[in-house]
C-alpha cells in the first residue's frame, strides 16, 4: 500500500511538471543555463522522471527486487523536487524569479511530501537486519 501511495505522489508531481511545461507557459523559458539545464528543460525532465519512477514503484509491488532502486529513486525525486522548488524561490535557481506560490506548486509539494512520507518507512524496512550471533559454546 505504501508503494502505491508513493507512486501516486511521484506521478502527481510529474504530472504537475508536465502540465506546467505544456500548459503553464514554462516551455521555452531559459533565462539562465547550468550545465545545459534550463528551467524549461528541468520541468520536462521532471515530468519524464516522475512517470518512469511511478511506473517502477508500481512494478516493484509485483517484482520485489525492484523495490530498493524504485524507492530510492522515488524518495530522491521527491526530495530533489522540493529542494529545487525552495532554491528557485529563494535564490532564483536557473533564473526563476517568480515569488508567488501557485496552486500547482502547492499540489506538487504536497504530493512530494506524501511520497517521502509513504516511501520512507518502506526504505527503512528494506535495510538488512543484523542478526545477533549466538554465544560461543565452550
Amino acid at each position: 500500500m505504501l508503494l502505491a501511495i508513493g507512486a501516486a505522489g511521484v506521478l502527481v508531481s510529474g504530472f504537475i511538471h508536465y502540465y506546467l511545461y505544456f500548459e503553464g507557459g514554462y516551455r521555452g523559458i531559459a533565462p539562465e543555463e547550468l550545465l545545459g539545464l534550463t528551467i524549461s528543460r528541468s520541468f520536462a525532465l521532471n515530468a519524464i522522471a516522475g512517470l518512469l519512477l511511478a511506473e517502477m514503484l508500481v512494478v516493484s509491488i509485483r517484482f520485489p527486487r525492484w523495490t530498493l532502486p524504485a524507492v530510492l529513486g522515488g524518495v530522491g525525486f521527491a526530495a530533489a523536487a522540493i529542494v529545487a522548488y525552495v532554491l528557485s524561490r529563494t535564490t532564483g535557481l536557473l533564473g526563476f524569479e517568480d515569488d508567488q506560490t501557485s496552486v500547482e506548486a502547492v499540489i506538487a509539494v504536497v504530493a512530494e511530501l506524501a511520497a517521502i512520507a509513504a516511501l520512507g518507512p518502506v526504505l527503512v524496512g528494506l535495510r538488512p537486519v543484523r542478526q545477533s550471533m549466538p554465544p560461543a559454546a565452550g
